[in-house]
């Protein structure tokens, strides 16, 4: 956060920012994808493009974030859709529906699917769009299926779609079996790749016509094999033991239905499934490419001072003005208040009569080289006209991790121009760790930063109860000692919410804590319970302390990184970390190690802990594609002492967002591990100047886990090296090279 805001400022900017929901909101209904309101942009029930029930073969346009809602008699869907790549969609699924033989009266069931573009549709001739999916490709099998289906624009208004469809997509219709018998459904824990699946079985096709009556309302109608055979209590065809105590079924396969655009981002729809059930939709699309301001707010940069001639400043071009002891503190001065202005403080800076290096810590913009473009435009009007050469270094956590060196004289030839031709002007390598004649800025250190704001604590998806929130007050602080030493943390008080205290399966919280850490083990498949009893610590009235840590970062070489953090590392444990990183500051490729040693924090009295400790550690592996593509691999062992690894990857954007998904897989069996099998899920992260045009380093978002389970389960420590230094090293910050000049 800026460093010198005062207190009202600081609690007035914390209550405009901080309310997660509300904030999504925002940055959904800001982004604008222009709408297409021609045939094919509706979405199906799965929140994938399509008809109502069966698919169709579009892609969605490149990097687009769909979320649909839908609700019958006979089930609701919530799906979100990401368009990974021209050709590739995902989509993650959660569905309900009524069945008598769950203690609930109903099944919560999530479903992946992937959606590949095979060919795309030439105009002019009869070439379709062909795509193939696999529907529910990771689960329990109540959505399984899959399907090729071809999409062709018959006349501006009209589209037609048809294709044969296996397992759900075939449970009325059928018109054969040519690759053999379908395996029987996952009745253990679900959560495997059900691949033995795909393509087996009965194959039915599928049909459907979209016809655009004008550029908001589109008609659809299809004809589906899906019978809905789980939901109405057909034993038959479904694929689980899930039966209703009284069918419902549909009278034939053919739905209809209509859809609305309302606005460009917005869409309403109704149908009618099998001339029998009435259902409503309602879909929100958005591109993390888009922003309702895409240059954003902030007050344009002070321009570039060229530099007098030499015969109206002599000494400013002799360098006779550096033997001047004052020189340096006020040139220093002056310079450490403007970039206060730009969100930016100078920590500390060398200067000669010819060199002039600052070390910066960018607390405002997200695309770190608008931050190195509005210094370097400081440093032409603050330094004599006998330095040439400009050294932008930029500091994270105290830590050194990137330097940009400029001539002063390209920076004042090639403002005006396009910001690729001072990209190939500049230079950036890795930092000195001290470089000679470094002078820190006076006043720099120590520095304390605190706030006080709002906060929303949420939980996702419980079959129990699938919204779960905490609202209280929060106070945080951050005390910087020296660079690299900092001391930070945070206290909060529940105000209300309906996240109280429970504990894991059939036992009350008595009689869980009164439980030995061998009988927890026990009644948990073998497996402590590291994370699946989390809601242990939820519902506590009581003054309650997240974090406290002491920090220290160092940098024991010029291309590597440390950092040892002591104390409560989070919600759960506490204990020490360490960790080790391998980052050139022009490579792609990063190398890490972490190692820690926690102990279980007490459930409801802050400074207290319980008897369960764990010593965990992990390598990594960090690739940066390219294109905003990022890979990540961790291998080691984790909290419950299962030894395994972890995949992620993850799709940036030039203007922070960010999508990602990941899976773990350990040494635990399914039936150790529980319901779902391995740990897998999805994060999303927004930056707030995504929405509201104003430049900010603050984000919303989280983590989507499929289930809440102690296998595979790290520890979640804040200031982690690789995403503390990657801003300012050379993918990240040439892919918000266009900013320089912002």
């Amino acid at each position: 956060m800026p460093r010198r805001l005062n207190r009202r400022q600081t609690l007035l900017r914390h209550l405009l920012t901080t309310a997660l929901p509300a904030s999504i909101v925002l940055c959904a209904g800001a982004g604008a994808l222009n709408a297409d309101p021609t045939i094919g942009r509706s979405m199906n029930n799965y929140g994938l493009p399509g008809a109502i029930d069966t698919p169709s073969a579009e892609m969605l346009p490149d990097a687009t974030l769909s979320a649909t809602a839908t609700r019958s008699k006979l089930t609701e869907r919530v799906g979100l859709v990401f368009q990974l790549t021209p050709r590739l969609t995902t989509a993650l699924r959660y569905g309900k529906f009524d069945s008598t033989e769950e203690r609930r009266g109903y099944v919560r069931d999530r479903s992946f699917d992937l959606r590949f573009q095979v060919l795309d549709e030439v105009e002019g001739t009869w070439r379709p769009a062909v795509a193939v999916g696999i529907q529910d490709a990771i689960g329990t099998g109540f959505y399984s299926a899959e399907y090729i289906v071809a999409t062709k624009t018959l006349s501006p208004r009209l589209r037609a779609s048809a294709g044969l469809g296996w397992g759900r997509l075939a449970q009325g219709g059928g018109i054969g079996n040519p690759f053999g018998d379908r395996p029987g459904p996952d009745t253990g824990t679900g959560g495997s790749l059900n691949a033995d699946t795909w393509f087996k079985g009965e194959v039915a096709p599928f049909a459907s016509v979209a016809w655009s009556a004008n550029d908001k309302l589109t008609l659809v109608a299809e004809y589906s094999g899906d019978e809905y055979a789980c939901e109405t209590g057909d034993a038959d065809n479904c694929a689980r033991s899930v039966w209703l105590s009284d069918s419902d079924p549909l009278k034939n396969h053919f739905n209809f239905g209509a859809t609305y655009q309302l606005g460009q981002n917005y869409q309403v729809g109704a149908y009618v499934l099998g001339a029998k059930h009435v259902g409503v939709q309602f879909s929100l699309v958005t591109s993390p490419k888009r922003a309702a301001y895409p240059s954003g707010l902030e007050p344009a940069p002070a321009p570039v001072r060229p530099r007098p001639d030499r015969a109206s400043d002599p000494d400013g071009w002799s360098g006779v003005w550096a033997s001047d002891p004052t020189a340096q503190p006020a040139i220093q001065k002056a310079l450490g208040d403007a970039l206060a202005d730009e969100g930016q403080r100078l920590e500390s800076m060398v200067l000669t009569a010819d060199r002039a290096e600052i070390r910066i810590r960018n607390e405002r913009y997200i695309q770190h080289a608008e931050a190195v473009g509005r210094a370097a435009r400081l440093m032409t009007r603050a330094l004599p006209p006998s330095v040439e050469t400009l050294v932008i270094t930029s500091s994270e956590a105290g830590l050194p991790t990137s330097s940009v060196t400029l001539r002063r004289s390209d920076v004042e030839r090639l403002e005006n121009t396009e910001a690729g031709q001072i990209a190939s002007a500049a230079a950036l390598t890795d930092a000195e760790p001290r470089p000679a004649g470094l002078v820190m800025s006076p006043g720099e250190f120590p520095d304390f930063d605190w706030a006080i704001k709002p906060y929303l604590s949420t939980g996702l998806f419980d079959p129990d109860q699938p919204f779960r929130y905490e609202v209280g007050g929060e106070v945080t602080a951050r005390y910087e000692l020296r660079p690299g030493i900092v001391l930070q943390g945070s206290l909060r008080q529940r105000v209300f919410g309906n996240a109280d205290q429970e504990a894991p399966g059939t036992y009350d919280v008595d009689e869980y804590l009164a439980l030995s850490d061998a009988e927890i083990t026990a009644q948990n498949n073998g497996v402590y319970r590291v994370r699946s009893d989390s809601r242990m610590y939820s519902g506590n009235d009581n003054l309650q302390v997240p974090r406290l840590t002491l920090n220290w970062y160092a940098r024991p070489t010029q291309t590597t990184y440390s950092r040892v953090t002591v104390g409560m590392l989070e919600r759960m444990y506490g204990g020490v970390s360490g960790e080790l990183l391998w980052k050139p500051v022009n490579s792609q490729l990063a190398l890490g190690a972490e190692v820690n040693r926690v102990r279980k924090r007490d459930y409801r009295n802050a400074f207290e802990f319980l008897d369960y400790e764990a010593t965990t550690g992990h390598v990594s592996a960090y690739y940066e594609f390219g294109n905003g593509f990022r890979g990540r691999v961790d291998a080691g062992k984790y909290l419950a002492g299962d030894v395994g690894a972890t995949v992620e990857i993850s799709r940036e954007f030039a203007n922070g967002w960010e999508v990602g998904a990941f899976a773990t897989k350990t040494d635990l069996s399914a039936d150790e591990f529980g319901e779902g099998s391995f740990d897998k899920g999805i994060s999303i992260s927004i930056p707030l100047a995504w929405g509201t045009g104003q430049p900010s380093l603050r984000t919303v978002g989280g983590t989507l886990s499929s289930l809440n389970r102690d296998g595979g389960q790290r520890l979640s420590v804040q200031g982690r090296l690789y995403d503390t230094v990657r801003d300012s090293h050379s993918v990240r910050l040439y892919d918000g090279w266009g900013k320089f000049w912002r």
